[in-house]
């Protein structure tokens, strides 16, 4: 399980000219939420970028320390807004993670090795699931699900059901979803030349056509 350390001060003023105050002097507004209460908080934005680098595709556990000397909260990030012109974190919510408790996440599926039957078989592997609902204790979670896709055959597919959980894991997702197939690649037919005409062939109808447009004789 991989842990980040945030710190944090506590917002007093809320509103949207606040905010863009805060956000003018680098600290960028947040708040957490769960079974302690709601904070409105502040961080410093160039550790919140770095913090956000770290959990692009995992599951990561934040440990938040509060400027108001309470005791610090485990979180996992919720929402993140950015500016829909430059990309920029505006907005950061975090749902708290209680220690010792279960806790519910959601976690990216990561498949490794190549399928058999897309290296021997002509087949090409379909991801139809990327990531999965699991429950367990904060110290259990893994960052990710890892599954070997390397014996997977044509025709073949894999359940979350064959899926072995990490110890302490519980799988909240239905086991009967289908996470990747490997399927025969389709061919494209091919197109058949059209056949050269013989020779005497093309010369013939030109000179029935050619006949037929002559003026007749005279007597």
């Amino acid at each position: 399980m991989k842990q980040i350390n945030l710190n944090s001060t506590i917002r007093n003023q809320i509103g949207g000219n606040s905010a863009k105050r805060y956000r003018k002097s680098g600290q960028i507004p947040a708040v957490i939420y769960g079974e302690s209460g709601e904070k409105n908080l502040l961080i410093e934005e160039k550790s919140l970028v770095a913090a956000l680098k770290q959990v692009v595709g995992k599951a990561v556990l934040i440990e938040l320390a509060f400027s108001d000397g309470t005791e610090s909260r485990y979180a996992m990030i919720k929402d993140t807004a950015r500016n829909p012109l430059t990309g920029a974190v505006e907005h950061v919510d975090f749902i708290e993670v209680v220690r010792g408790k279960p806790m519910h996440a959601v976690l990216p599926l990561h498949f490794s090795g190549e399928a058999y039957g897309v290296k021997n078989e002509n087949g090409v592997l379909e991801i139809h699931e990327h990531e999965v609902r699991v429950k367990c204790r904060p110290r259990d979670l893994p960052e990710m699900i890892e599954i070997d896709v390397s014996e997977l055959k044509v025709g073949e597919a894999i359940h979350l059901k064959d899926v072995k959980a990490p110890e302490g894991v519980e799988f909240e997702s239905d086991l009967e979803d289908v996470l990747c197939t490997c399927n025969l690649v389709k061919e494209e037919p091919e197109e058949e030349p059209a056949a050269a005409p013989a020779e005497g062939e093309a010369a013939a109808p030109a000179a029935d056509a050619a006949a037929k447009g002559a003026a007749p004789a005279k007597k």
